[in-house]
């Protein structure tokens, strides 16, 4: 099926950066599968080509919910099934603010976000290409993996605490190894 005309603009200027939708919250009664994919490297795809608009990528993963195992483009009206080869978004920078217990960790993912680890943004271990790799969430259950270059500055700074080996954010101690 074609995917419908989304009018973008009116799409952008209804949602700040700030202000996320409401996706949560939205029970469309159409359901769908579209030919949307989110590859390995974060790279979103539509019909086979990719989709080269930084734009219309971030603005595309406003809307996008995880329910259960499957990810989905969600508005009050449709709800669409998109394919993720592993996770929806690559954490590229991290900034480190503070030392210690009181240090945080403020990442930026591939398409904007930027968020802070802690209590609301999980840091942990996961596989990934028959290798365990970090992982943050970014907001609503929706996980980044954290690009190689993170991965090694994050891992200057693993600490030991409590027998523990891995790295303090927002408060919260995440262990790592």
């Amino acid at each position: 099926m074609p995917l419908e005309k989304i009018d973008l603009e009116a799409l952008v200027a209804q949602f700040s950066s700030r202000d996320l939708p409401p996706v949560s919250g939205w029970n469309p009664s159409v359901e769908r599968a579209i030919d949307m994919q989110i590859d390995r490297a974060g790279k979103w795809h539509y019909n086979g080509s990719s989709i080269e608009r930084a734009r219309m990528v971030a603005l595309f993963s406003t809307i996008l919910r995880r329910d259960g195992e499957h990810y989905f483009l969600v508005t009050p009206h449709e709800k669409l099934r998109i394919e993720v080869e592993n996770v929806p978004f690559v954490a590229q920078l991290m900034n480190v603010i503070g030392v210690g217990r009181q240090q945080q960790l403020e990442f930026t993912d591939n398409v904007g976000n930027v968020f802070t680890a802690g209590e609301q943004h999980r840091l942990w271990m996961g596989p990934f290409e028959e290798q365990s790799m970090p992982f943050v969430i970014v907001r609503d259950e929706l996980p980044a993996l954290l690009a190689r270059p993170v991965y090694y500055q994050l891992a200057e700074l693993i600490t030991q605490e409590n027998e523990a080996n891995g790295v303090w954010s927002g408060g919260v101690f995440f262990p790592l190894l």
